[in-house]
């Protein structure tokens, strides 16, 4: 069998371990699986999504938080509908700025650096409010132990302010813990990611951590542990319980000290040549715990709407493979989310009739409270991946059938599940020479061999699974070839 090869259209087309030509599916350890499709829930947003949490309330329940430009909307999960929770006037906003939640006990924190920071209270969720305490205006916030944080300040880019201990509304430097530090080099800060004894404060050229220090004066003391190196991207900082992944301006990074390159020779010539250069502020990441994964959704070149994304880079942080993601659908945010609990009364009492519903009734979609990557599309509806599974397209490296010699394919099986297979082979007649792709073809549905008949040096095989939602499978391997040693030449 000549298995798939990984994700990594950097890599040199004489490495059979990689290629260019593998979508639309979740790399698995030795295998590939399929990637469910997109399918809207929601009704739509009345404006773009800018910024979103999924925030926890308690016994397993969350609340969907979606800022606009101008508002701030909860989902309600029984209509599928959006609550507006601005606060009274809403919001000034500015076009492009995105919105920045953070979840603090009960307390869901919001700020967008132009308007005053806003608080919700997740067990009433009636209407957001200016945060007491006069704190300041921020692009970012988080929570940093008992603390609230907020970093580049309106007044200062590299500057960071933190709440009293225990006291998300109280912001009086040098009083109950609370202060602020501004940094001298860096450039602006493009984002943070924090935990319960520090944070790591991303640069746009420079990496530094935050470490508490309670049993001092200082109260939290800073050390640069990255120079020359920063985020390129504030929404590509993905926080996972494996580690903080991002994007600098040479490709994708776990942080480290020194920073782990996880797309070097793989995926980071190809995305930034890929990529709306002037878009690059704008890659959106998330992350999918219960696969292990980190995405990336950006805007290609081919993809002529603004603010949006059509392709989705994908890493599995457990294996350490890539796989790239067209979603068949433009999508305007990337997101965490939880599936609404449904029964079948539930379902009729929303006027879905079963004939019609996105999902199959023993998907997870359906219940309640199950972590899933969501998003939302061009109408602005929240939707979510776990429809049928999009049509994947894989490929093998170019590999030497019969050493120094020959070889006549006659055919291929490919190692999959799926009742619905196609695939072609490509030939080369030496290393330098073109690829020459043959007719696609079915397989078999008696043998499961796709026929062909290509005689070359080099050989590449490529497998298409249709879209279709009786087309469920779960696993392919690879393809094991049917041919001949010919000459030499």
């Amino acid at each position: 069998m000549i298995p798939f090869a990984q994700f990594g259209p950097d890599r040199s087309d004489f490495d059979a371990g990689f290629c260019d030509r593998i979508e639309n599916v979740l790399p698995k350890a030795g295998s590939y699986g399929p990637f469910p499709g997109f399918v809207p829930v929601s009704s739509p947003l009345p404006a773009a999504p800018m910024g979103t949490i999924l925030a926890y309330v308690d016994n397993g329940n969350y609340r969907l938080f979606v800022g606009t430009q101008t508002a701030i909307y909860m989902l309600n999960v029984s209509t599928l509908g959006w609550v507006n929770v601005s606060k009274t006037g809403g919001y000034t906003g500015v076009a492009g700025r995105k919105w920045s939640f953070t979840q603090y006990g009960n307390i869901i924190i919001a700020t967008n650096g132009i308007d005053p920071v806003q608080w919700i209270d997740t067990t009433t969720a009636v209407k957001f409010a200016d945060v007491p305490g006069n704190p300041p205006k921020a692009l970012f916030s988080g929570t940093l132990g008992d603390f609230v944080m907020l970093a580049n300040l309106a007044s200062d880019q590299r500057g960071v302010h933190w709440s009293g201990l225990a006291q998300y509304d109280f912001w009086t430097p040098r009083q109950r813990s609370s202060d602020f530090q501004s940094f001298p080099d860096g450039g602006e800060i493009m984002g943070f990611a924090s935990g319960n004894n520090g944070c790591v404060i991303f640069h746009a050229e420079s990496i530094r951590e935050g470490t508490l220090a309670l049993n001092t004066s200082l109260v939290m003391t800073f050390a640069q542990t990255v120079a020359n190196h920063g985020c390129l991207a504030p929404r590509s900082i993905v926080q996972s319980g494996n580690g903080i992944f991002y994007l600098s301006d040479d490709g994708f990074y776990k942080y480290g000290t020194p920073p782990v390159p996880i797309g070097t020779e793989r995926v980071d010539n190809f995305f930034l040549n890929d990529i709306q250069r002037s878009e690059l502020y704008e890659v959106y990441g998330s992350e999918d715990p219960s696969r292990k994964i980190v995405y990336w959704a950006y805007r290609s070149m081919e993809n002529t709407i603004q603010k949006s994304y059509d392709k989705v880079l994908l890493y599995h942080y457990g294996i350490d493979c890539w796989s790239l993601l067209r979603p068949g659908t433009i999508l305007t945010g990337l997101i965490d989310a939880v599936t609404p609990g449904y029964t079948l009364d539930s379902l009729a009492s929303l006027g879905i009739p079963l004939d019609d519903l996105p999902f199959s009734l023993d998907s997870r979609a359906w219940a309640g409270s199950t972590p899933l990557i969501a998003a939302f599309d061009t109408s602005y509806r929240f939707g979510l991946f776990s429809g049928p599974p999009l049509e994947a397209t894989l490929q093998t490296g170019d590999v030497e059938l019969t050493s120094g010699r020959r070889t006549f394919v006659s055919g291929f099986r490919p190692l999959c599940d799926a009742p619905m297979i196609s695939g072609r082979v490509a030939a080369k007649d030496w290393a330098g020479g073109p690829r020459s792709w043959k007719q696609s073809a079915p397989a078999s549905t008696k043998t499961g061999l796709i026929p062909t008949r290509s005689s070359g040096r080099f050989h590449r095989f490529e497998i298409k699974i249709p879209a279709s939602s009786k087309n469920v499978w779960s696993d392919i391997h690879g393809v094991e070839p049917v041919g001949l040693p010919e000459g030499q030449q």
